[in-house]
This record gives C-alpha cells, sequence and structure tokens, in this order.
C-alpha cells in the first residue's frame, strides 16, 4: 500500500511539473491534481476504516429473570416501551434519535 501511495505523489509531482514547464505558471493545472490527491486520500481513509470490520461484543450477553426483576425501556418522545430480556450491554436503546430511559420494576414476593 505504501508503494502505491508514494507512485501516486510521485505521478502528482511529475504532471505538476509538466503542467509548469508546458504551459508557464497555470494556477488550474496545479490545484487539480493536488485536488484529486486530496480526494483520492479521503477515499483511501474511508475504506480503510471500513476494512476493520465490526466492533467486538464486549462482553456476553446475561439473560434476566422477569420473574425477579423487570427492566422496561421508555422513550420520552412518543412512549415507546421495550421489555429487556437479554442484557448485550449496560448502554441503553436510542428511539426517535434519544437515549431511552430506564425503569426498574421489582417484583413481589409472594406472602
Amino acid at each position: 500500500m505504501r508503494t502505491i501511495k508514494r507512485l501516486v505523489w510521485l505521478g502528482a509531482a511529475v504532471l505538476i511539473a509538466v503542467a509548469l514547464v508546458v504551459d508557464g505558471f497555470h494556477l488550474g493545472y496545479v490545484l487539480a491534481p493536488l485536488l484529486g490527491l486530496v480526494i483520492l486520500r479521503l477515499g483511501w481513509a474511508t475504506f480503510g476504516s471500513l476494512a476493520g470490520g465490526q466492533a467486538p461484543v464486549a462482553d456476553e450477553p446475561e439473560p434476566l429473570n422477569p420473574a425477579q426483576e423487570r427492566v422496561r425501556y421508555w422513550c420520552e418522545g412518543c412512549g415507546a416501551e421495550l421489555l429487556l430480556l437479554i442484557r448485550g450491554t449496560a448502554t441503553p436503546p436510542r428511539h426517535c434519535g434519544e437515549r431511552m430511559h430506564e425503569r426498574r420494576e421489582v417484583a413481589r414476593l409472594a406472602e
């Protein structure tokens, strides 16, 4: 990958030198290859970040016992509720673009 980048930079330098010799100093011939390199660099960075794959799962999900404790999440924006059966992470889910609020209900023991 480094060799390709070096060749691209070398090619851009050659193009700029040729443009300066052929047409004198024309700003468009200098800025166009540089702009192309910036766009190419952004493309490499974008696809390089996608090559890493998914983020690893932090912990093994733990099942919850709804007979002992019920964990619910509710959205303040629209009122949607979610009953949590398996906890994957400690962060609450998102709904309507905002984090949902956690509500815990402890089950009463039978007397």
